[in-house]
Formats: C-alpha cells, sequence, structure tokens
C-alpha cells in the first residue's frame, strides 16, 4: 500500500509533467506574431510582383499601332516642325504632315486632339513628354492628334 504521502506525490508529479507539456498562451503569441507577418509578406509580394503580370498581355509601343500626327511650328523659328518631325520618327509616331501656325506665339508645345481617343493622347504624352492637350475635335483632320511645337521645344527633344 501507498501512503498518503507517496500518492499525493505521484499525484503532483503527473501534474508537473502534464503542465511542462501543456500549450502555453504565452508561448503562443510571438509565434503566431510571427506567422501573420510572413503571410502578410507573402500577400504583399504577390500583390506587388507577381498579380499584376497575370493574366495579362503585356503592351509595348512595338506591338501597338502607331499614332498618326501632324507637326506644327508654333514659336517661329525655322524648320521647327520637320527638325522635331526627325526627332520623333523612331518612336512609334506616324508623321502625316507638318505646317506653321498662323500665329507663332507658343511658349508652350501642347498636343491638339482632333479626335478623342483618351489612351492614345496617354501613349503620345509617354513618347513625347508633352502633358499640355487641348480639345479641338474636328473629324475631317487628317490626323487625331496635332503636335504644336513652341519655344519650350529642347526640353521635348532631349528624350
Amino acid at each position: 500500500m501507498t501512503s498518503c504521502c507517496e500518492a499525493r506525490s505521484n499525484a503532483l508529479s503527473l501534474t508537473a509533467k502534464h503542465a511542462a507539456n501543456n500549450w502555453s498562451p504565452n508561448r503562443g503569441w510571438p509565434l503566431l506574431i510571427i506567422l501573420v507577418l510572413a503571410l502578410a509578406l507573402l500577400v504583399f509580394v504577390y500583390l506587388r510582383f507577381l498579380a499584376p503580370h497575370l493574366g495579362s498581355q503585356e503592351y509595348d509601343e512595338k506591338n501597338l499601332p502607331a499614332i498618326k500626327v501632324m507637326v506644327k511650328n508654333g514659336c517661329g523659328y525655322e524648320k521647327l516642325a520637320s527638325d522635331y518631325a526627325n526627332h520623333i520618327r523612331y518612336k512609334n509616331i506616324d508623321v502625316v504632315g507638318l505646317g506653321d501656325m498662323p500665329h507663332p506665339i507658343y511658349n508652350k508645345s501642347l498636343i491638339e486632339v482632333k479626335q478623342d481617343d483618351r489612351q492614345d493622347l496617354q501613349r503620345l504624352q509617354k513618347m513625347t513628354g508633352i502633358q499640355r492637350f487641348v480639345l479641338a475635335e474636328d473629324p475631317g483632320s487628317e490626323a487625331p492628334f496635332v503636335i504644336i511645337v513652341g519655344a519650350d521645344y529642347e526640353d521635348f527633344m532631349k528624350k
């Protein structure tokens, strides 16, 4: 027979061993935080780098049709329209005509939009660097866009 003290000692030792194997709530928090942070990092990497390329075809200028433009000299410098047309001919821009503005008063270059096509306008702005535009719709125009080269032309011929 076991004595009362031995039974109590065995019971305590069983309790002590059992408690040591238990998952402690205080131990779980750091592990949980690390797992949540790792998951957040994985989601960030997926959304930032992988998701934009999945299921979408990469469109670059060589795969898109050329944008037709007319180039006009807006500041009166001699042969500026033809010089600028030569500068942009290697980009995906088709220059269909050259000309001079009747009043050479343009300090800033701009794009005159003859046919409202916002996608092509954004492409043209990106290729030329000219951000200013004015909407002057004319369905009978030779080209959907007219680039009026102003006195700031050097800023756009560096690109």
